[in-house]
């Protein structure tokens, strides 16, 4: 089959961050760029030489997809997609049900890591705010701590106040996204270092790692916030300045870490590099892949192609080319 054969359907639908974070704010002035996002990957899929349809997510979607006869879709973002493509027994790109499940649970991810013995922070999951009577009678590690939403996406439910450091700031801060966003609240021991995160491509044995991207904070800015992210105001290192021991250390960390949650054709592993080794943070099975604009590209994925001299087109096209591998087209 040629690409131009090759129908391939780029869905209309807000990411989770975005919907996360209006909750969290109390506002619905949060930037949505889902528009330019399905506009890059409809251009690039395009170039690619695909025959490419947008679609509007709605009530009739499943109507919808079985009557334009797509043969893949592109851009889930969602458990909730995944599901009903799958029951539609329409293949898409990206993880299934099950490996979107694991990588959007991020206390699941983490007792997966520590039980195959891989390197993350100590944490404690609280579902009420009786969880957190714990760091006042027997602190199973010390503050600082760090807290964020445990199926948060694209740093929603992070600000400034996520660091936390005492007991009547842990029950404020996590009282308060217990009642805006409504999930269970992660809180970790915090990490001090440098935060590196890597792009995975492939299945199988085609698994192969991007180049590292480093994340590097203006200022007094010690991790990313959601508003950080929105102002776009840090700056980028791809390839990471790293020796090639920690290269390679960190990209087979990021696979193993990533075949553990069984992603499917690509991934973002996001790890923080301390004094004393590296330590993982959380995978994105919904990692975004906007390429432009080619000076700062709108995601950590685009400076990995770019660091490969890779145009979207290209890029997108590898993506593809391995979901199609595994669905045997």
């Amino acid at each position: 089959m040629t690409k131009t054969n090759i129908k391939i359907c780029v869905l209309e639908k807000k990411r989770g961050n975005f919907a996360i974070n209006e909750k969290f704010a109390h506002t619905e002035e949060i930037i949505d760029t889902t528009h330019q996002e399905v506009q890059h990957h409809f251009d690039a899929l395009t170039e690619a030489g695909y025959d490419v349809i947008k679609l509007k997510w709605s009530n009739n979607i499943g109507t919808d997809l079985k009557r334009l006869n797509v043969d893949l879709v592109f851009n889930v973002s969602s458990i909730v997609e995944t599901a009903i493509l799958d029951d539609l027994m329409i293949p898409y790109v990206g993880s299934d049900v099950v490996g979107c499940v694991i990588a959007t649970d991020k206390a699941l991810v983490k007792n997966l890591w520590i039980m195959n013995k891989l390197p993350t922070s100590p944490f404690v999951l609280a579902k009420s705010l009786e969880d957190c009577d714990i760091f006042e009678t027997e602190k199973p590690f010390d503050y600082p701590l760090f807290i964020k939403p445990s199926q948060g996406r694209g740093s929603s439910g992070i600000d400034k106040n996520s660091i936390i450091s005492s007991f009547d700031q842990l029950k404020e801060q996590v009282k308060r996204r217990l009642t805006t966003i409504n999930q269970p609240v992660l809180i970790e021991k915090f990490l001090s270092g440098r935060e590196i995160t890597c792009g995975i491509i492939g299945n199988g044995e085609r698994i192969r790692a991007l180049p590292l991207l480093e994340i590097i904070h203006k200022g007094k800015n010690q991790f990313l916030t959601f508003d950080n992210k929105e102002i776009d105001n840090d700056s980028f290192q791809c390839p990471a300045n790293l020796t090639q021991k920690q290269t390679h250390d960190l990209q087979n960390l990021a696979i193993k870490a990533g075949k553990i949650v069984n992603f499917r054709d690509y991934c973002r592993v996001d790890m923080i590099l301390t004094e004393t080794g590296p330590f993982l943070l959380e995978i994105n099975s919904f990692a975004g892949l906007m390429c432009t604009p080619l000076e700062k590209p709108h995601s950590y994925m685009g400076f990995m192609a770019k660091a490969q001299n890779k145009k979207s087109s290209e890029f997108l096209d590898e993506i593809v080319k391995e979901a199609l591998i595994r669905i045997g087209q």
